[in-house]
């Protein structure tokens, strides 16, 4: 079959095809409706290119579906989104002030739609509850009125900010380059968005999907401004469907008495003309307080931290308000006729956690001789999950080196790391070896004497690894021991041929802060 006449089929047979805008929306059901196919608005249509920063779920679910004006509340997100651009969301792990900025080369090569459809002579109208809810069971609650096909490239940058403030400093910092009103795609896009989340000390990540070729490239974010603005030139060798169009079946005429009770419960599911959020994007929400709770809980273990009692306690009632959802979508899909009342979801209200840490300077050991040597980006550390992983001493008379090895996760996974080490003081003395800090060991207790220097130094770890060595010089001693509450997250001092002072750098967690969800916010 030609590739024309391919694309052809594939826009006619999505067309008028059932669908169900609450359960499984991705999958296409028998169609109740005929009407002719007719070229759809060349609006918005051909190659595009565009920029948009999505500053909660609502607006970044919208972009990933390219912005299709919809009938009101029909579709989850509130559009049904394909499934592999639904596979994609999740995949972006955003979290509830995460800001998203989504790069989307798009080419539409047919679009379709049905203006006036009718019921089929062959499809009763539903006549009592049973009836309609084998009707819903067969058709769905709606019908595909418009489809486009072609190909796409979309490439995020999820920027994980931890509060509503963060995210307003760091969207800020992104109008000296990104021009206000219909963003630009400029060449040194990367570059000012990675110094932008550099200054702002916030995690990212960066996840791109490519439709409409058979052979996926890879695609770096080095490499999407150029292959973004080139993608409406490419031979689109196997187009997908881009974006559906679906009405309720209420808009039908013959169907618009007997859909009314589907199409009340439907709207709790999705919103309504008033803008009334519905229940799917409170589950996106509440998807998105798990995935920072998951964070939170994560960085706790990384750094050996027992978490806050109140994590646990919340995330009980979190998984209580997903349940009471997923009931509501089952009950919709056994019997969408039957009336369903908007459930109360407490968590919104108790909102999502944000670490409460503070970072403080250990005890001094040794005196003002050398060099200084510092403690990198201290105020954010924890944030991005910075974190000393090895240290490594020489010794004699006095502590003459130690060896300090960080590493640092990047993205809500950590599924980029970054690793270095720095080393100070001399080559006297001898290697008295290292201890290493797995996810969840510390630094448990550090013995000293000093005195215009670090006369003497032993670490302990949380697992019973020591390190230590010097002489019994110096008059000033130190036993310090951890608290529960905190962790030693490197040191900083001074240094030339020996060490002359260090201090720890100890990061101390407080009780968790949680901001709640603000409705108003994911319109």
């Amino acid at each position: 079959m030609p590739p024309s006449d391919q694309v052809a089929e594939l826009a006619t047979n999505a067309l008028l095809r059932g669908r169900n805008t609450v359960v499984e929306p991705h999958l296409g059901l028998a169609s109740a409706l005929e009407g002719l196919p007719t070229p759809a608005s060349a609006e918005g249509d051909g190659s595009q290119l565009a920029v948009k920063l999505c500053r909660n779920a609502s607006e970044l679910s919208r972009t990933l579906q390219g912005g299709a004006a919809l009938s009101v509340g029909l579709g989850p997100l509130p559009i049904p989104l394909l499934k592999a651009r639904h596979q994609f969301l999740d995949s972006l792990h955003t979290t509830v002030f995460s800001l998203s900025l989504v790069v989307q080369a798009r080419r539409v090569v047919r679009a379709l739609e049905v203006v006036d459809p009718r019921l089929r002579a062959d499809v009763p109208v539903p006549h009592d509850a049973a009836s309609l809810d084998a009707f819903v069971a067969q058709h769905g609650d709606s019908y595909v009125r418009s489809v486009r096909v072609g190909g796409e490239v979309l490439g995020v940058y999820t920027f994980y900010t931890q509060s509503r403030d963060q995210a307003h400093q760091l969207e800020q910092s992104f109008s000296a380059f990104l021009p206000m009103g219909g963003l630009g795609l400029a060449p040194e896009l990367n570059k000012n968005l990675a110094e932008a989340s550099r200054q702002a000390s916030v995690n990212t990540d960066f996840k791109v999907m490519v439709r409409g070729l058979s052979k996926t490239p890879q695609i770096g974010p080095d490499d999407l401004v150029s292959f973004a603005t080139g993608f409406g030139s490419l031979e689109l060798d196997q187009p997908e469907e881009l974006s559906l169009e679906t009405r309720g079946y209420e808009t039908v005429p013959e169907l618009r008495t007997a859909l009314a009770a589907v199409a009340k419960n439907r709207a709790l599911f999705l919103g309504d003309s008033f803008a009334q959020e519905g229940l799917l994007r409170k589950q996106l929400r509440l998807k998105e307080i798990r995935n920072q709770s998951q964070w939170v809980n994560k960085t706790y273990a990384l750094y050996g931290i027992d978490p806050d009692p109140s994590l646990a306690a919340n995330r009980v009632q979190l998984n209580t308000d997903l349940q009471t959802i997923n009931a509501l979508e089952q009950q919709y899909s056994e019997a969408p006729s039957a009336p369903l009342s908007p459930p109360v979801l407490s968590s919104l209200t108790t909102g999502s956690p944000r670490l409460n840490v503070r970072v403080v300077d250990g005890e001094l050991m040794g005196g003002g001789g050398g060099v200084a040597f510092e403690y990198e980006d201290r105020a954010h550390a924890v944030e991005r999950r910075q974190r000393l992983v090895k240290v490594g001493l020489r010794a004699g008379g006095r502590v003459d080196q130690i060896r300090l090895s960080y590493k640092q996760s990047a993205g809500l996974l950590a599924e980029q790391e970054k690793e270095w080490e720095a080393q100070f003081g001399g080559d006297g003395g001898s290697d008295k070896g290292s201890v290493e800090l797995a996810d969840g060991v510390s630094i448990e207790r550090i013995n000293a004497k000093t005195g215009t220097r670090v006369d003497q130094l032993r670490l302990t770890t949380s697992d019973g690894q020591t390190t230590g060595g010097g002489g019994n010089a110096g008059d000033r001693k130190l036993d310090w021991t951890r608290p529960t509450n905190s962790v030693v997250l490197g040191f900083e001092g001074r240094s030339k041929a020996e060490l002359d002072a260090l201090q720890a750098v100890i990061a101390e967690f407080g009780p968790l802060r949680w901001e709640p969800v603000l409705e108003e916010e994911d319109h």
